[in-house]
């Protein structure tokens, strides 16, 4: 593997502990293409690819995105808050000749991406993203191989790479002398998620998946499971032609099954009203730091403050989803945590009762 290789995955990887976090650039995309004919047509190309980009990053479903992309691709350009465009270094060789190469950084409006995913029933996803730890373990004829930050492999880099694309926040073990000696390759590859889980504790991701993987004579093929908090394993079987298209599989099956937990859709009629209460609440900045951190999940539209009675306070939270998801999106941070209602307050049933857990370090 070459230096440039291993950085990418250093650059990704490197975090040994790690939480939910601010994905990037969700609505940016970087297009190399060739220079054939005129600038004009390269930056045409560009939005049509940066388009398909950025709505898959953003809603995280890939076969949904296909479904509406000619629609997207006619408005793309009216999309567009600024465009750069940039000569590469290398050339670009194609069948008929060598080429020079442009790079155009094109950015999106928010507002424009998001408005156009809710109208086609599409989910949105924010920023506050969860983090997936990936154990990648290869079969190469008889040899099995487990890869990591010391430990990289082409296959991991691969995912890695796609990852970037994807808007997914993947973390690879350190694959060190602790890793080995507390996660064996045979439990790896019976994805037995006992020692499997043990073993990632020390990375305290939200997420923890393995990916196994075999080289055929005709390409890859795989199992990828997902081990997500107070759900039964998720098990998908991938196959690929090759190691970039069986990378980009994996982490198109990780975006697709985080967006339906996590991300927004529009609802069709009025928004759904939620009651929560929060206590533990000892001054106003924490109360501003609890709301201003509900408005910024991505299923809620709105927050109101509905009252205050001694330590607690009350939200109304308008939601682009459901309960479920809002729940989800909560447990990524623990700035508030779920507590049991007081079985006396009978007329708080329907009430969604947390208590603040104080902002992470």
């Amino acid at each position: 593997m070459n230096i440039r290789l291993l950085l990418i995955i250093w650059a990704l990887f490197v975090a040994q502990f790690s939480f939910a976090v601010t994905v990037p650039n969700l609505y940016r995309a970087e297009i190399v293409l060739p220079l054939i004919s005129s600038e004009k047509a390269v930056i045409n190309k560009a939005y049509e690819l940066a388009i398909e980009e950025v709505l898959v990053k953003v809603s995280g479903d890939v076969d949904a995105v296909q479904k509406v992309l000619s629609l997207a691709k006619k408005n793309a350009s009216k999309w567009v808050a600024q465009h750069a465009i940039n000569d590469e270094q290398d050339l670009l060789e194609l069948d008929n000749g060598i080429f020079p190469a442009k790079k155009v950084v094109v950015n999106f409006y928010p507002q424009s991406i998001d408005d156009f995913l809710f109208e086609q029933n599409l989910p949105v996803w924010g920023s506050n993203r969860p983090s997936v730890l990936l154990w990648v373990i290869e079969q190469n004829g008889f040899e099995r191989t487990v890869a990591g930050v010391e430990s990289p492999s082409i296959m991991l880099n691969e995912i890695a790479q796609n990852a970037l694309v994807k808007g997914l926040s993947i973390y690879a073990p350190l694959q060190d002398e602790l890793d080995r000696s507390s996660l064996s390759s045979p439990d790896l590859w019976g994805l037995f998620e006992d020692p499997i889980v043990e073993a990632s504790q020390r990375y305290q991701t939200d997420v923890i998946s393995v990916f196994k993987v075999t080289e055929l004579s005709n390409g890859y093929e795989g199992t990828l499971m997902l081990l997500l908090p107070t759900e039964a394993p998720i098990r998908l079987y991938l196959k690929g032609k090759d190691q970039e298209n069986i990378a980009m599989k994996v982490n198109q099956s990780i975006a697709k099954i985080l967006s339906e937990r996590y991300a927004a859709i529009k609802s069709t009629g009025n928004d759904l009203l939620v009651l929560l209460q929060v206590s533990n609440i000892s001054n106003h900045e924490i109360l501003d730091t609890i709301q201003e951190y509900l408005a910024r999940l991505g299923v809620v539209n709105d927050v109101y403050l509905t009252g205050i009675q001694a330590d607690t306070a009350y939200f109304t939270v308008s939601l682009d989803g459901d309960v479920i998801k809002m729940t989800n999106a909560i447990n990524l941070d623990s700035i508030i945590v779920k507590v049991a209602a007081n079985p006396l307050d009978l007329d708080k049933k329907n009430v969604q009762t947390y208590k603040y857990n104080g902002t992470k370090q």
